[in-house]
């Protein structure tokens, strides 16, 4: 088994072990909604579109999760031309144990459904080809909050993701800061060097 396989199961040992005797945690928020713009820079591909993300604490220590995204894809490997919509909904849980009233430990697992449809333009081709799919795999997510100041939040994470036969372990920051007792603005970065692809978003949260 690789390390990659390894990492999955060690989030998901996390998981078990913080549904059995997790404390709720102090100073931070597992129950949100937001939204905002999500985009992909890699090698093989660039794409902008929305996002969407919901999560809902159902206990003191335990969340359920589900998001969706829309991104329009204009560039990718091997075609001269590229219009193709990815559609992509996950679904999941996680869990989070407070280590203090500043610092937090999160794990997650999603499931993941992409969906792409449109039209790609192979060079030399006249004609675009169409392009229709669907992949399917998880996501699973090891994370540390941290209340750096009053209304700022870093959070470094570690992610490994295993969708069709695409699978890597990335590394990323959220950067949370909250201008209202409700609102934030939110950042994030995930690098992962297969494709040596850069996932972004900035968007708003509400916390509910």
């Amino acid at each position: 088994m690789n390390n990659k396989g390894l990492l999955a199961i060690a989030v998901s040992a996390c998981l078990v072990m913080l549904s059995q005797g997790a404390v709720a945690a102090k100073g931070f928020s597992y129950s949100y909604i937001e939204g905002g713009y999500q985009g992909v820079r890699a090698d093989s591909i660039d794409a902008d579109g929305l996002a969407a993300n919901l999560s809902y604490g159902v206990t003191d220590h335990i969340m359920v999760l589900a998001g969706y995204s829309h991104l329009w894809q204009d560039k990718a490997e091997g075609f001269s031309s590229v219009d193709v919509d990815i559609d992509r909904f996950t679904i999941g849980g996680g869990g989070h144990y407070s280590i203090t009233e500043r610092i937090d430990l999160v794990g997650s697992v999603v499931y993941v459904n992409e969906q792409s449809t449109g039209k790609a333009k192979y060079p030399g081709d006249d004609s675009k080809s169409r392009v229709k799919g669907t992949r399917e795999g998880y996501e699973a997510v090891f994370s540390g909050r941290i209340r750096a100041m009053d209304q700022l939040e870093l959070t470094p994470m570690v992610v490994y993701r295993n969708v069709g036969d695409y699978s890597d372990t990335g590394f990323g920051l959220d950067a949370i800061y909250q201008y209202h007792k409700k609102w934030s603005v939110r950042g994030n970065a995930t690098y992962f060097d297969d494709d040596s692809a850069t996932n972004l978003f900035l968007g708003v949260r509400f916390d509910m």
